[in-house]
């Protein structure tokens, strides 16, 4: 561990193995607990799992901030090799779906903290999932030099302050539910948080998913491999926290046709983890609003007041929840980093160029 600093603020790294020992005796997980929404999956049981299955190619780092030896800030990093670039991200950063921003006490935390990254080895930044306000975006350009924003989103529900058109899913779910006993089919809808219950059928519901999965690409949830052994891990390390909330739809006496899996973070925050329904069932509709609405009212019962339901586009998402705005920090960190920026800015530059002029042509 390295120190460095003086006066009010002082700034401590850490590297390799000792990264996430060092997180657990800087408190992190009370810090991470402390700043809205707390996200389950930055706490360290998650990260522990996440680096001893899917995080074995990259070398650990962090960054604390500390006033009087108690921690203000801190930044959980990674430096990942591609290319034969050095990239230093979030730790865990491209299986994070939720609140990544490291969490500050302050805004001079803050300023400390992004000063001290920008001084991280490597040869370029990229740092996803901070807030897009004027005071978050005015920090990372004073602290980091050259550091170039590219905007995003996420999507996050307040629960006493839904979207109108949940109002009108709910409507929905109930007619779907009506319709399919005129036909015969009952269905049954539980949500438990009881990880006895829910533990030894992780498997069977990763199956499940497996089986229903939408897209044509790889399913990073429970494909097979290192995925589906980081899933089954995390997802009991926060189990063991009490943490695993399941809503599930059968068939009464028969099948289960929808599951939804929140994890509850501290202070009244969840994240909409996962979810699948079977889409070869033309009996009864709206199975995924069903599962989905049903732990959303669970969660609700137990005081939980905003989910998150990550970034990245999904048809469901706007019909649920708000966007929330979001930046993309990325600047280099050597010669090496910026000589590379400087090309890929190029290339996208005459791709644009390219196509506007071919739709000019045409």
């Amino acid at each position: 561990m390295t120190v460095a600093g003086g006066g009010e603020a002082r700034t401590s790294r850490a590297a390799g193995d000792g990264v996430l020992p060092r997180l657990a005796q800087a408190g992190w997980d009370d810090l991470v607990g402390a700043h809205a929404p707390a996200d389950p999956l930055r706490r360290t049981a998650w990260l522990t799992a996440w680096r001893a299955e899917a995080g074995a190619s990259v070398a650990p780092r962090c960054v604390i901030v500390d006033r009087g030896r108690a921690p203000v800030a801190i930044a959980p990093l990674e430096v990942a090799t591609r290319g034969g670039l050095r990239l230093v991200r979030h730790l865990g950063q491209g299986d994070a779906w939720f609140h990544i921003a490291p969490p500050a006490a302050d805004a001079d935390a803050l300023a400390v903290l992004l000063s001290a990254i920008a001084a991280e080895p490597g040869d370029i930044l990229q740092l996803d999932g901070f807030a897009a306000d004027e005071d978050t975006v005015a920090a990372l350009r004073t602290a980091i030099p050259g550091v170039r924003l590219t905007a995003g989103e996420t999507w996050r529900l307040e629960v006493a302050d839904p979207p109108r058109s949940v109002r009108k899913r709910r409507k929905e779910v109930g007619r779907a539910q009506r319709r399919a006993a005129e036909r015969g089919v009952s269905l049954a809808v539980d949500v438990t948080g009881d990880w006895s219950e829910i533990g030894p059928r992780l498997p069977a519901l990763l199956d499940f998913h497996a089986a229903h999965f939408p897209g044509e690409g790889d399913n990073l949830l429970a494909g097979p491999g290192v995925r589906r052994r980081f899933t089954e891990r995390a997802i009991a390390a926060m189990g063991a926290e009490g943490r695993v909330r399941l809503a599930e739809v059968r068939v009464e006496g028969g099948a289960m046709v929808a599951w939804d899996l929140a994890l509850v973070g501290d202070g009244g925050s969840a994240v909409a983890y996962a979810g699948a329904f079977d889409r070869d069932r033309d009996d009864v509709t709206m199975l995924g609003w069903i599962s989905m609405l049903a732990m959303i009212e669970a969660l609700e019962a137990e005081g939980v007041g905003l989910v998150d339901f990550g970034p990245g586009p999904a048809p469901y998402k706007d019909l649920i929840s708000r966007a929330v705005p979001l930046v993309r920090a990325t600047a280099p960190l050597s010669l090496r980093g910026r000589a590379a920026l400087g090309a890929h800015r190029a290339g996208t530059a005459l791709q644009e160029l390219r196509a506007r002029r071919r739709g000019e042509d045409g």
